[in-house]
């Protein structure tokens, strides 16, 4: 057999076998990466809907809910909305809501709002791509604790520099803004679409939500 033709085989069987090898290790490996994600989003949840009628952003509580809003979530606008309980009552719920084009790229935030009254309870910033030590300040409680606690109409919900109530971020109005416009997103559903949340049937497991 030509020398030529051998090193052929003998590449094809090692190409072979590092591709079972991969696959293997991937089934392997995938549902503790899905394990990993679900305990990540609920730790996120927990964050935003805390057990407390006037929230602090620097503070920990324990979850204002009983269930596992991470598997009773519905998709409203082609947002997903998760649901927390207490008991059969809807206590509050966490919006993955899309901030308009900040000054790297969109930002995600889960935005917390208790049910009843939709006041702000909590942020929690999931992924951006601003710059440290001047967009990245978002994700500080300090930035937050302005607006965790507020209601709707308790404030103007736009950054000083135009007009309201937010204290923009020092060299990073761009990224206030696209933070405000998520959470604007995220009241929008909770004021628009009460009986979608209120009604809809969770999403099944591995369903998801077009958009995100």
């Amino acid at each position: 057999m030509p020398e030529s033709v051998k090193m052929i085989l003998v590449l094809t069987l090692i190409s072979g076998a590092a591709g079972l090898g991969l696959s293997a290790m991937n089934d392997l490996t995938k549902p503790l990466a899905e394990e990993n994600d679900r305990l990540f989003t609920l730790s996120s949840i927990n964050t935003v809907m805390p057990e407390a009628q006037t929230p602090d952003a620097c503070e920990s509580y324990e979850p204002a809910f009983d269930n596992s809003p991470d598997q009773d979530a519905v998709c409203v606008g082609n947002t997903i909305v998760y649901r927390g309980r207490k008991g059969d009552e809807i206590t509050g719920i966490a919006v993955k809501a899309i901030g308009d084009e900040a000054y790297s790229g969109t930002i995600t935030v889960l935005v917390g709002l208790r049910m009843n009254d939709g006041v702000l309870t909590g942020l929690k910033v999931l992924k951006h791509a601003e710059t440290p030590g001047l967009g990245s300040l978002m994700t500080k409680c300090e930035f937050q604790q302005q607006m965790v606690g507020k209601g709707v109409t308790d404030i103007n919900w736009t950054v000083v520099k135009d007009g309201g109530d937010i204290s923009q971020l020092s060299g990073a109005t761009i990224s206030s803004r696209s933070m405000l416009s998520a959470i604007h997103k995220a009241q929008a559903i909770w004021k628009d679409h009460k009986d979608e949340i209120q009604n809809d049937e969770a999403l099944a497991q591995g369903e998801v939500c077009d958009g995100q």
